[in-house]
């Protein structure tokens, strides 16, 4: 069985429930909101990518893609019903099998498993049928991917927003607060850091690779990585590490132990990287033991 390796992991998050399509022409949909938006960028994406992958070898024959198209709607609300298929064209009607027993699975999630947009039925439904046949109303597939790519991205940066709050205001506490600490220095990017013991040797550039030895802690003090625990120096790219890493590099000779105060925004931002939350605000204890080319 053929794996749809594009934009299908998004329909099988999502939910909604197709009833059943007879219609195979392209058409234009209306939209009034952004929410219509996103239903039907939803549905043209997911069947753009159906059509590359699986009606790719029959687009010049026409009569092909209507049985093949007609097949896979046919499996999907078969699917979404818990019927078996038995097609001429099985495998695109298994396909729409997988999907509608997978939406069926998932309908009260919300379009793209995001509780608070409600799916509409028909527009993705049109969307879909657009999609499949390669159609350009409204909007074109690629337009339609970025969209739903970019608006799902802002809705999650949202809500990390408001569920990580706390980790930014206590961020930008702190740095206000440090920033006025004898022997603090405060960089315009908003890096903060002090001189422990400044180096005699050469300043690493951007395409430097640099030995250290590192000791980096949350605000409270939870250790989430040392390689000076560990006992064991680490080498890597001035240019393969967070913002603020590649700032405080540069301002360091070798031989020289800094200790850093790097705002969330210099170091992952709303990224979860396990013990550092989204919008953590990381110190380090670095030392620059050697640039290595």
């Amino acid at each position: 069985m053929k794996k749809l390796n594009i934009f299908l992991a998004v329909i099988i998050i999502a939910a909604f429930t197709f009833t059943s399509c007879n219609s195979e022409k392209a058409s234009l949909p209306t939209l009034k909101t952004q929410l219509d938006s996103l239903n039907y960028a939803f549905g043209l994406a997911n069947g753009n990518g159906i059509k590359n992958y699986y009606l790719k070898a029959d687009s010049s024959n026409t009569d092909s893609v209507k049985i093949k198209i007609a097949s896979l709607l046919k499996g999907l609300d078969e699917g979404m019903k818990g019927d078996n298929v038995d097609e001429k064209y099985s495998e695109i009607a298994e396909l729409g099998s997988r999907i509608g027993t997978a939406l069926k699975e998932q309908k009260k999630s919300g379009l793209m498993g995001d509780s608070a947009l409600k799916v509409d039925i028909d527009i993705i439904k049109q969307g879909l049928v657009n999609g499949l046949k390669g159609s350009n109303i409204q909007m074109t597939a690629q337009d339609a991917q970025a969209y739903l790519q970019s608006t799902m991205q802002k809705r999650q940066q949202a809500k990390l927003s408001e569920q990580f709050k706390d980790n930014k205001t206590a961020g930008e506490k702190f740095m206000a607060e440090n920033k006025n600490k004898a022997g603090v220095i405060t960089t315009a990017s908003g890096l903060q850091y002090e001189v422990i013991k400044k180096g005699t040797g050469a300043l690493p550039t951007d395409s430097s690779s640099v030995k250290v030895h590192y000791h980096g802690t949350l605000l409270d003090g939870t250790v989430f990585d040392s390689s000076v625990n560990r006992n064991e120096p680490a080498v890597f790219g001035v240019n393969q590490v967070i913002p603020g890493w590649t700032e405080a590099l540069k301002l360091m000779p070798v031989g020289s132990k800094y200790k850093l105060y790097i705002p969330q925004q210099l170091a992952y931002g709303d990224k979860d990287q396990g013990t550092i939350k989204p919008f953590s605000t990381l110190v380090f204890e670095v030392e620059l033991l050697g640039i290595e080319k």
